[in-house]
């Protein structure tokens, strides 16, 4: 997915928060609906070393699609912490699942810093369905990455074990 059409689609999970109800629980994630535009946004709130709310893992659906995820931090990422070799800032993000050491990859750093999503210039939807695929088969996924001075190396934890039946629940297929 090109930088513009991510952007847009982040504007339109923000439009989604801004004018949905109430969002339904899900297990553990709670769901955004928006009424004229055909958005979901489905978001799990983390739980750092036992303080829940320091940041949250969103899946945007649009039109019954999974179209976007994204992570946002509980601050906005250091310059620092940023690669401008590409065509958009990027900075790496360590994940662990179940029974699987650490991985890292790159991720975009979107909105000033306040939020990462997985990217690749050529292949970004199957990213996201990959993404999606590997969330949804496992009860948690942890994420770290390099913040604020005061807060390096956050490490969330998202419980992720119900993505499927949610996405199912509001018609949306990756």
């Amino acid at each position: 997915m090109k930088t513009s059409t991510k952007t847009a689609v982040l504007v339109l999970l923000s439009t989604a928060v801004a004018f949905a109800e109430s969002p339904r629980q899900f297990g553990a994630w709670s769901i955004y609906t928006a009424n004229d535009n055909h958005v979901v946004l489905l978001q799990s709130v983390s739980n750092v070393q036992g303080r829940p709310g320091q940041a949250k893992l969103d899946v945007v659906c649009r039109n019954g699609k999974v179209s976007a995820i994204a992570l946002e931090p509980s601050a906005a990422l250091e310059k620092s912490a940023l690669s401008f070799t590409g065509v958009v800032p990027t900075t790496r993000v360590a994940f662990s699942t179940e029974g699987q050491a650490n991985q890292s990859e790159q991720w975009a750093v979107l909105d000033d810093g306040r939020t990462l999503s997985p990217y690749s210039e050529a292949f970004e939807g199957r990213l996201t369905r990959r993404w999606v695929e590997r969330i949804s088969g496992m009860k948690k996924v942890g994420f770290q990455w390099n913040g604020k001075a005061d807060e390096s190396l956050a490490q969330p934890t998202f419980e992720t074990g119900e993505l499927a039946e949610a996405l199912s629940s509001v018609g949306c297929s990756y």
